[in-house]
């Protein structure tokens, strides 16, 4: 089953390559900085650990489908940390408050949406857009004593039933500052649709990450 997602993986990736070479040159870069949480569901008996909520730093460039386009694609990736467990031994990975924490994370949301912007009213614009994101995200031993192998377990857990592909959705709003600044706010979602089998019997909503960034986007 790993094979086949980390197959399916690496197929994406080769075809958003394609796509990057079929689209048109690169008109804008926008920088965001956010805050988001992601979400524990698990009932504190069972696995008992809050949800996070962290910062994210990210990157992304707009790519029109063809000149004056209104549909673009944008690549982006936001970065974040996170403190995880192996709860009592025997899992899943949870997230874990810094007193309980096993292992230190760091996490890259590589997305891929598609967007549509539309200039509502000068100088305001707002985007809509979803895609299929990957939350690339490897551990660390958080301090000492920490079993190794609860650590390669956590890192197996994120990689293993496809929990790192996560379908996403934006919706953006700009105001035109200049005629190479938009400055502006965008709300994100990140769908954690493999808990429809990974057969954790948690809320489908368990692990999803929710939030939202200012963003400033530089027009060439």
């Amino acid at each position: 089953m790993r094979s086949k997602l980390a197959a399916l993986a690496l197929a994406g990736a080769l075809s958003s390559a394609g796509a990057l070479h079929a689209l048109g040159p690169i008109t804008a870069i926008q920088f965001d900085l956010g805050v988001v949480t992601d979400l524990n569901l698990a009932p504190s008996t069972s696995a008992g650990s809050s949800s996070l909520v962290t910062n994210i730093l990210g990157v992304g460039l707009t790519l029109p489908f063809e000149p004056g386009s209104r549909w673009s694609f944008v690549p982006a990736a936001d970065f974040y940390f996170a403190n995880y467990q192996w709860f009592n031994g025997v899992g899943p990975a949870v997230l874990a408050d810094i007193g309980d924490r096993e292992a230190f994370v760091f996490g890259i949301l590589l997305n891929a949406p598609v967007v549509y912007s539309l200039d509502v009213k000068p100088p305001w614009k707002v985007s809509f857009g979803a895609g299929l994101a990957i939350n690339a995200r490897y551990g660390f031993v958080a301090v000492s004593g920490v079993p190794s192998s609860d650590v390669d377990a956590i890192n197996s857990y994120f990689w293993s039933d496809g929990r790192f592909l996560m379908p996403s959705t934006l919706a953006r709003v700009f105001y035109t500052l200049t005629r190479h600044i938009d400055f502006g706010f965008e709300a994100l979602a990140y769908w954690p649709i493999f808990n429809l089998w990974a057969g954790t019997g948690l809320s489908f909503f368990d692990q999803g990450i929710f939030g939202g960034s200012l963003v400033v986007r530089y027009i060439y």
